[in-house]
């Protein structure tokens, strides 16, 4: 059966246990067709808490369930025992035809008189005194006991007997196929909650490439999932041997502070070794002396590794003795493998940025470099949390001055991209050093690519212009068209430079055309990657028409730098969610 907004095949503990109720109710409904009793009742058995409680009971009168409550909730003493005890100490049914002869009497006699006034304890006991009670234990087919049904007949009905005794001990026995059957329910909500848990404590922890975010997240959820109000990630220092603290949540600053030598107690073990560990007393004297003194008295320890990587030691911590045990341990050991999956993740992406720097470190600039006779504007947005993508752009003065700007792309994702996009712009910058013409490097360019491309890269894009003496000259392999505003033009007037050639190691000895035009005073050039343009919203792009249109209508009132930023918040404003690298530069001759 399965209640309101559960998952199909998956009955959680709270329709379990109306179930049972609404069984066990059935169950005694039976019993009293059968049996002519005046009260009986399940009563379940909470051995972790040593407590007796009832599951489901019937009462002819409230003069009989007030004679019967002290002995059905209640905790369970064999030393004082009752009806309930005996049974289940028996491990048989138990039949008493007079309470008096009972050995059980006196216990249950003083049970009276503690929970009853005394003329309630005498009726009680009156009660008691006629009547007539079976007790038997409910258990499973594995002869684990998990409770008792027990009956009463007070006269002027006939006393139980052995007949009743096994009618009992069937109804006994489809209790315990109840109660059995919600405990694997309940178990199985608890499982399907605890997966539940980590599936989203996982989800979190993946959540982003940024090592130090990754650690917070691991100790968030590792406190969420124990319900623990500490934990630590130690990570180990290889030059030093010692575990140092990354992140933690909810610990005194000597905990976050300290250097854990791979000798300090249960931790170091755990960090060796790659067991996890859960604090027990017999091991009091290897813990480290100063934890107590934090208040500490329950924690757990979980390394956390990949195989033969182990990256450090999950810890979590309590105040109270006890409250962490080998449950606790199995669910951190389950966060671990995610968790530790998370961290290589994260440090593999952080080295491929320390890579991608290193190979763009050269041709980003922190700002726009200052040009004599020139205003620059640039912007650079790599998609994601990428240091650098396959966008090629550059600004340079040659050794006779001309100015040379490059604006391209290549295709792919990922750190050989960014390898590619570096040889690629300090190439075609060192092949400007020997000629003027854009067309020339953009052949010499193709040729060492058409043979040094890897398979993932099927091409680059790229425009080059140089600009002399008022003259702009470019060669266009296969990239957007640039844009140009003449000096004193107005808004709406620009150029596009047509785009030209083949992309750029595509095919052998492709030739491309060279072009030129003023660029006196006062005129822009406007050149983006694609990822401008294809800023999309659902199906609809961005496009040429609006960067073209923006362009014609703020070149005029706005510097480079600020025409470079509106084309960018404008796309990101009109997209979805920009899905590519952008680069737009802006160049304004004085």
């Amino acid at each position: 059966m399965n209640g309101a907004g559960t998952e199909p095949g998956i009955e959680h503990a709270a329709t379990s246990e109306v179930w049972l109720r609404h069984t066990l109710e059935e169950i005694l409904s039976q019993v009293r067709v059968l049996l002519d009793i005046d009260g009986c009742a399940f009563q379940t058995v909470d051995w972790e808490r040593g407590h007796i409680r009832p599951a489901a009971a019937w009462f002819e009168t409230p003069e009989i369930r007030a004679a019967m409550q002290p002995v059905l909730d209640r905790p369970y003493d064999v030393a004082r025992g009752g009806v309930t005890e005996a049974a289940i100490e028996r491990g048989e049914p138990l039949l008493i035809s007079d309470i008096e002869r009972w050995d059980g009497a006196p216990a249950l006699r003083a049970r009276l008189r503690e929970q009853l006034d005394e003329a309630a304890a005498e009726t009680a006991w009156a009660w008691y005194r006629t009547s007539t009670f079976i007790s038997c234990p409910v258990q499973t087919t594995s002869g684990r006991t998990l409770g008792v049904l027990a009956m009463s007949a007070a006269p002027p009905r006939p006393p139980l007997g052995p007949e009743q005794l096994r009618v009992t001990e069937v109804f006994a026995k489809l209790a315990a196929l109840a109660l059995e059957r919600t405990e694997l329910l309940e178990r199985e909500a608890r499982r399907a909650a605890a997966e539940e848990r980590l599936h989203i404590a996982a989800q979190r922890m993946t959540a982003s490439l940024d090592l130090d975010t990754v650690y917070r997240s691991i100790v968030e959820q590792a406190a969420q999932l124990v319900d623990a109000p500490m934990a630590l990630l130690l990570r180990l220092d290889d030059v030093t041997q010692t575990l140092r603290c990354v992140a933690s949540v909810g610990a005194p600053e000597r905990f976050v502070n300290h250097r854990y030598a791979i000798a300090d107690g249960m931790i170091g073990a755990v960090a060796t070794g790659g067991r996890p560990y859960v604090s027990r007393a017999e091991d009091r004297a290897r813990f480290l002396p100063w934890v107590a003194e934090e208040g500490v008295r329950s924690f757990a320890h979980v390394p956390l590794e990949i195989g033969p990587r182990r990256f450090g030691v999950l810890t979590v911590a309590h105040p109270d003795e006890g409250a962490l045990a080998e449950p606790c341990v199995a669910l951190l050991e389950a966060l671990a493998r995610p968790a530790a999956a998370a961290i290589a993740n994260a440090l593999e992406f952080q080295h491929e940025r320390r890579i991608a720097s290193a190979l763009t470190r050269g041709f980003i600039p922190d700002a726009p470099p200052e040009l004599e006779g020139f205003s620059l504007g640039l912007v650079y947005e790599p998609v994601g949390q990428e240091v650098s993508g396959g966008d090629v752009f550059g600004v340079w003065r040659q050794p006779d001055g001309a100015l040379a700007v490059l604006v391209g792309d290549v295709s792919g994702k990922g750190i050989e991209v960014a390898a590619i996009s570096a040889m690629v712009r300090f190439f075609i910058e060192a092949r400007t050093w020997d000629t003027h013409c854009p067309a020339q490097v953009l052949s010499q360019a193709n040729a060492i690519l058409r043979r040094r491309l890897p398979g993932g890269v099927a091409m680059v894009t790229a425009v080059l212009a140089v600009i002399d003496d008022g003259v702009l000259r470019y060669a266009n392999a296969g990239h957007v068209p640039p844009l140009v505003t003449a000096a004193g033009t107005g808004p709406g007037e620009l150029r596009e430079l047509p785009t030209g050639g083949l992309p750029l190691g595509v095919e052998d000895d492709v030739a491309y055309a060279v072009r030129e035009l003023p660029f006196g005073p006062g005129a822009l050039l406007f050149a983006s990657t694609d990822g401008l343009l294809e800023a999309r919203r659902g199906s609809e792009l961005f496009g040429q028409e609006r960067v073209s249109s923006l362009v014609a209508a703020h070149a005029a009132s706005l510097g480079p730098q600020a025409l470079v930023e509106l084309a960018y918040a404008e796309a990101a404003a009109f997209a979805d969610a920009l899905t590519d690298d952008i680069a737009i530069i802006a160049l304004r001759a004085r």
